[in-house]
């Protein structure tokens, strides 16, 4: 299919949807040519952009079509009208369709946790393998809580952030290897006990309650939350259901990779917690609180906004003009 040559067959279709476009007022038979126009230029540029996405027939098609979609919808499409949109219902409603994957996530990740703490505690000689004496004790006294403590809050809180921020998306990106999530649950689950069993064996239990809880909970349920987008990611690949493997993996990584964007401000959030609340000497019970609050949040936020757009259809998809064409459609 030759650009130029659709252009010289469908460029008067075109131009006549271009000035509609720029008409303040449509009358009732405007009106019905103009959506006709509309549909029909749409799956023009579709073909175009299949054979000659760069070509000037592309780059012009494009800005008549985008401007009669605003036209028709009368909705400016700009940046913030599309941020809230991502506020209210594309990412809570990603989350929400990531609860039961988050579930198995979440057993996964504390299972390993808990199982690596009792056999670090209950097998003879298993901590000294992995660290001196002396290692532990270190870590015991003075490390796991100067951790928090050895730079100053705003820098700790910036750091965490961003190095937080980074395995989210690493995790949702590389989610459609499974491995990759699976082995970095594994791996962080397996750290925290270790730490765990470390801090018991020499008594300090109440440091690492109190200075992993606060920050931990909401932080810990993020990173388990792209563990899950990754997992989703994957399991579309693995079983496509009723599309083709390509056109399921591009819908659910479309509608998934929201979940990155927007667990970097929940991170942000979570990192704020870790950097000024978590070291300083409030409360125990007011820090534990905090990130449980935090956590709480998130949840009924996932609830409350994405379980009417789950019901009703929605699942953080861009809408389907915006998403593109499943197939090229030819006539």
């Amino acid at each position: 299919m030759d650009p130029v040559l659709l252009a010289q067959l469908h460029g008067p279709r075109w131009d006549l949807l271009e000035r509609l476009a720029k008409k303040s007022r449509l009358d009732a038979a405007e009106a019905a040519d103009f959506l006709s126009l509309y549909r029909l230029a749409s799956k023009d540029l579709s073909r175009i952009l299949s054979v000659a996405p760069d070509s000037q027939t592309a780059a012009r098609l494009s800005v008549i079509v985008h401007r009669a979609r605003t036209h028709l919808t009368s909705i400016p499409r700009g940046p913030m009208s599309a941020l809230v949109r991502f506020a209210v219902r594309s990412f809570p409603a990603a989350l929400y369709r990531l609860r039961w994957m988050f579930l198995g996530v979440t057993i996964l990740f504390l299972g390993s946790a808990v199982v690596a703490a009792l056999w670090a505690l209950r097998t003879e000689g298993a901590l000294d393998t992995l660290m001196s004496p002396a290692q532990q004790q270190q870590l015991a006294e003075s490390d796991f809580v100067d951790y928090y403590k050895e730079n100053p809050n705003s820098v700790f809180a910036v750091g965490v952030w961003t190095n937080n921020a980074w395995i989210a998306v690493q995790w949702i990106a590389l989610g459609i290897t499974g491995v990759y999530v699976i082995f970095g649950l594994l791996m962080n689950g397996v750290n925290v006990g270790i730490s765990a069993a470390v801090m018991y064996r020499y008594g300090y239990e109440a440091d690492f309650w109190s200075y992993i809880l606060p920050h931990g909970i909401p932080e810990i349920t993020c990173i388990l939350i792209a563990g899950a987008a990754g997992l989703q990611i994957f399991v579309a690949w693995i079983i496509p259901r009723a599309m083709t493997r390509g056109q399921a993996l591009a819908k659910e990584a479309r509608s998934l990779m929201t979940v990155a964007g927007g667990l970097v401000g929940l991170l942000f959030l979570s990192g704020l917690v870790e950097g000024f609340i978590t070291p300083n000497p409030f409360p125990v019970w007011f820090k534990i609180a905090v990130g449980v609050g935090l956590t709480l949040a998130i949840g009924l936020y996932a609830t409350l906004l994405g379980r009417p757009v789950v019901l009703a259809g929605g699942d953080g998809d861009l809408e389907e003009d915006r998403a593109g064409y499943r197939v090229v459609a030819a006539y």
